[in-house]
């Protein structure tokens, strides 16, 4: 690949002296996994007076939409960006199938987007959809869709922009474990995230383009690698991994790293990468001087949780106004969804209730909690991803569902706190030491007993009064064919479980940091089509047997 000045050179015989550029700003407002949530979520992060976190209603579409209008008529040279999952999590998608998204980021005026994991997750048919809905381009690199009828000639590798009389290149690029954590058709192939982006960045430097920014739906880790081996690119606008960047420890996130996070690319030049959590509860702002060369010279900005609340002046939150025109589009979407909440899902044969813990009139404990264990297992084994096993902490699993209809309503408040499905590789001694900690946690340090975990794909006994660690006094994993064998300490099981007991929370502390998938899949969804697939649904059998 020709380096910068040698394509300069070429450009100037081809084309003559180019004008004298000065330095110019450009300010990047973004997006990334907003995962069909168009309406404000609820968030504790406000510190309060007694050391502990207060809730606000945080982003949604018309605050977006408002912030993002605020800067295109006070700033200018503004690009607004979206690094991918625009849909699949809510019931706006579930309902609209992403009709309700595109017409609302329309609206808002999004300038590019870059293909994510779940575009995909209803196969070509939906992101063709999805494609005949949009008014801004959907880019990605590194997808062939060429054989693909529905969708062949219909992504393009990049776009360009035009802003403050400069070009601005934008690259699109998706995770190369497409086919494992979505449902693309096999007609659709990734290939190399690197190869595929240096051929797009000399597309454009070609082309005489000196500005280019990477939408990356790639994952944080990934975008610091593809800085460090990727010349010519100036900013990567990540996502995927829903990370938070900048100082956020004071309202109880954990930032992954700086914002922006400055990375020395194999050219000597600076990159940019920054990244905005997740669910539109936050927008970036990065500001970027660049030379007469296009390189970085200097840099601002910060992501700010958006609020209608009293931000007490508390730093990474702002407090802005709705945007009326989006909030009107929203309120009249979410409108039907009420009617939605009596859909008609499948029957419950029996009654299915709930406990944390087994004891008194249930001795197996909860009856619908291994069964939302199914349903995780069952989808993990549909989409690719692979699982021997499931865990769901009592916690996360609210009611009792009774005999007869169950409805989405009924799916949404048995599971009402969006968690998504995760899958991550464990030892087998791992797995029973999960066991022990979690119940350790409740009958050892008297935390909360919805730690208590049920499973699927395997089973347990254990002791509520021995002592610490001694707890499982045996544990199977479900065969191939039927029955169960002996858990063996030394071999890998691949878990599947919520994101929240992924990231170490409801006493799983030893998960945090263990290295895993987020599929972006929500739980109410996944067993709401789980149980349309069962149709009834019935009790299982015993898997957990906790004696004195």
């Amino acid at each position: 690949m020709l380096s910068r000045g040698a394509l300069a050179a070429v450009l100037l015989v081809l084309c003559g002296t180019p004008r004298a550029y000065g330095s110019f700003t450009l300010n990047i407002i973004h997006l990334n996994d907003t995962h069909s949530n168009l309406l404000p979520m609820s968030l504790a992060v406000l510190p309060d007076s007694a050391g502990g976190f207060g809730r606000i209603d945080a982003g949604g579409a018309a605050l977006i939409a408002a912030e993002v209008r605020r800067a295109k008529h006070e700033d200018g040279n503004v690009i607004f960006l979206h690094a991918g999952d625009l849909v699949q999590g809510t019931l706006f998608y579930t309902v609209y199938g992403g009709r309700a998204d595109a017409a609302v980021y329309n609206a808002m005026g999004l300038d590019a987007m870059a293909l994510g994991n779940h575009e995909f997750d209803r196969g070509s048919e939906g992101l063709a959809l999805l494609l005949d809905e949009v008014l801004f381009p959907m880019v990605c690199a590194n997808v062939s869709v060429a054989d693909d009828t529905l969708l062949a000639g219909r992504v393009a590798p990049f776009t360009i922009l035009e802003t403050g009389g400069e070009r601005i290149g934008v690259i699109g690029l998706i995770t190369e474990e497409l086919s494992g954590v979505s449902s693309p058709s096999d007609q659709t192939v990734t290939v190399s995230a690197l190869e595929s982006g240096r051929s797009a960045v000399e597309m454009l430097s070609y082309m005489g383009i000196n500005k280019i920014v990477v939408l990356s739906h790639l994952g944080y880790p990934h975008d610091i690698r593809l800085a460090e081996s990727l010349p010519g690119v100036d900013v990567i606008v990540g996502g995927h991994t829903h990370t938070v960047l900048g100082r956020f420890e004071h309202l109880g996130l954990e930032p992954g790293g700086d914002y922006p996070t400055v990375v020395t690319g194999p050219d000597g030049d600076n990159v940019l990468i920054v990244t905005a959590w997740r669910y539109g509860a936050m927008l970036g702002n990065l500001t970027v001087d660049f030379d007469r060369d296009g390189r970085v010279l200097d840099w601002s900005g910060s992501p700010q949780i958006l609020t209608t609340g009293d931000t007490r002046g508390t730093p990474g939150l702002l407090r802005t106004e709705p945007d009326p025109l989006v909030s009107e589009m929203v309120d009249g979407y979410a409108s039907v969804l009420q009617d939605f909440q009596n859909e008609f899902v499948a029957m419950a044969e029996a009654d299915l209730p709930n406990v944390r813990v087994p004891g008194g009139s249930l001795p197996m404990g909860s009856v619908i909690a291994p069964i939302v264990c199914d349903a995780m297992l069952w989808k993990a084994n549909r989409v690719g991803t692979g699982a021997h096993i499931a865990l769901q902490n009592a916690g996360g699993v609210r009611i009792d569902v009774p005999m007869g209809e169950i409805t989405i309503g009924t799916v949404y408040t048995l599971l009402p706190f969006g968690n998504t499905m995760a899958v991550l590789d464990l030892s087998g001694r791992q797995v029973k030491d999960l066991l022990e900690e979690a119940l350790s946690s409740i009958f050892d340090m008297g935390l909360s007993d919805g730690t208590f975990p049920y499973v699927a794909g395997m089973r347990y006994s254990a002791s509520r009064g021995a002592s610490s660690g001694n707890r499982v006094t045996s544990v199977e994993v479900a065969v191939p064919g039927g029955g169960y064998a002996p858990l063996d300490p030394e071999a890998t099981y691949r878990l599947v479980t919520n994101s929240f007991v992924a990231g170490g929370g409801d006493g799983f502390g030893s998960l945090e940091g263990v290295p895993a998938t987020d599929t972006g899949f929500i739980d109410a969804d996944i067993v709401a089509e789980y149980f349309r697939e069962l149709g009834t649904v019935r009790p299982v059998e015993q898997r957990v047997f906790l004696g004195e």
